[in-house]
């Protein structure tokens, strides 16, 4: 049997973001939360609350959704000071650690493992790493994909595998700049469809702590 994480970044982008989250947690369709600590997220303690509540509940591993400004250098204190925003914010250390507008950064994706490994969290798959460490066999980003595209990436899935899928779950905030502001709310829909193809294939959901 196949294993899915299925993930929705950006929590702490935007309170509408967030509301639309622990909607699909509550409905079991979500298995893991991506946060982003830097910004908003201070104004958010109410829905913070709720996510811990909810994690606990329903058994879902939460990230630190790390944010990286172009021309940054200094990555290692970078992760250093949003892991402990992380600590001061939810309470509790990160399952795992994933990073914003990743595409982007992709000659820190090593430095940012071995942080990983001195912190013993799990990383998002990012093939161009070549540091191991505890991450999933494959990622594939949901939300920039067709349902064609999920289901045949779905079927591939080889037994005793971890695929994670990303999703950006929400609705659109006039007041948040974001790439997929607009498709947010078609990935809830996406997401429940998922569901179904999981179902049918006989896969497993599982979070990040279910990675060795």
């Amino acid at each position: 049997m196949g294993n899915i994480i299925l993930t929705s970044d950006d929590f702490g982008l935007s309170k509408i973001y967030n509301r639309e989250i622990l909607k699909a947690i509550q409905s079991d369709l979500l298995s893991s939360v991506s946060i982003m600590v830097k910004g908003h997220i201070i104004n958010q303690q109410q829905q913070v609350t709720n996510l811990l509540a909810l994690a606990n509940e329903k058994n879902i591993s939460l990230g630190l959704h790390l944010e990286i400004k172009l021309g940054e250098e200094d990555i290692q204190e970078l992760c250093i000071q949003q892991w402990n925003k992380f600590l001061a914010v939810m309470q509790r250390e990160p399952d795992y650690i994933d990073i914003h507008k990743d595409h982007l950064f992709v000659n820190h994706y090593d430095t940012i493992a071995s942080f990983c490994v001195i912190k013993n969290v799990a990383f998002r798959k990012y093939k161009e790493t070549t540091v191991k460490l505890k991450a999933p066999d494959d990622m594939f980003m949901a939300s920039t994909n067709n349902l064609f595209n999920l289901e045949a990436k779905l079927n591939e899935l080889k037994q005793g595998e971890t695929l994670e899928l990303v999703f950006h779950i929400g609705m659109y905030d006039e007041n948040v700049v974001s790439s997929l502001n607009k498709e947010r709310a078609e990935d809830r829909v996406k997401l429940e469809w998922v569901h179904e193809i999981i179902n049918k294939l006989g896969l497993k959901v599982v979070n990040y702590n279910h990675l060795k």
